[in-house]
């Protein structure tokens, strides 16, 4: 039941890098806003596509002292029998070297009381992108309006990924993002994957922790996952 409901924890926890790291990059979220200047209750929602997939997912602070900061994701999706939450602890700083999750994972199905997400769950990394990857400026046109941003490639062996970032996108400066996967003639077309895209779709704040009870251990029952019973 547990290994059943990891890869579905994963794809939760951090959509995004889930999507991306399936595809072989990259390895961490980019993040080009400073959270200090970050105001509470600031959120950006994405819609994301991949593998026939879709999602919305809702990033916000709602959290934030002195050394560390709170932020919330949640997650609607077309396989999903409910909304799910997440709750990440972070260091001011989640870009630094020695950056690390300050707290465990916590999520949340729906109404149902919190849990704690399980070790083998990926610890959320963040990441300011490679100056050596920059392609330059541009204005581009996502569903939340147009946005000057600074594009960003990288390619490896699998797959070349696209990032478009602004620091006047709070909490993290992510616009857009596309994966496009190097395809192989020889493989058969059921193996070949498509792109798969983030792009944003909102701004706004005044958003509130939706995660405020007591994390219980966590219960692959209540993942609503296959095999899940």
């Amino acid at each position: 039941m547990r290994r059943l409901a990891l890869p579905l924890l994963s794809l939760l926890c951090l959509p995004s890098l889930a999507l991306a790291q399936g595809l072989g990059t990259p390895s961490a979220m980019p993040m080009v806003v400073d959270l200090k200047k970050v105001e509470i209750g600031t959120f950006a929602e994405y819609a994301m596509s991949a593998a026939g997939v879709t999602l919305s997912s809702r990033w916000a602070l709602v959290g934030k002292d002195a050394k560390s900061c709170t932020v919330e994701t949640v997650t609607k999706a077309t396989i999903l029998p409910q909304p799910v939450a997440i709750r990440i602890q972070l260091p001011l700083d989640p870009t630094s070297a020695s950056s690390k999750s300050l707290g465990k994972v916590i999520m949340q199905m729906g109404d149902a009381d919190p849990m704690y997400a399980p070790a083998e769950v990926p610890e959320p990394k963040f990441q300011k992108p490679d100056p050596k990857t920059l392609v330059g400026p541009e204005e581009i046109k996502v569903p939340a309006g147009s946005f000057k941003t600074l594009h960003y490639r990288e390619t490896n062996a699998s797959a070349t990924v696209d990032v478009w970032v602004s620091d006047e996108v709070p909490p993290l400066g992510m616009v857009k993002v596309v994966n496009t996967p190097k395809v192989n003639p020889k493989d058969p077309q059921t193996m070949q994957v498509g792109p798969s895209t983030m792009e944003l779709s909102a701004l706004g704040k005044g958003q509130k922790a939706v995660i405020t009870k007591k994390p219980k251990p966590f219960d692959p029952k209540k993942m609503g996952a296959p095999g899940a019973k």
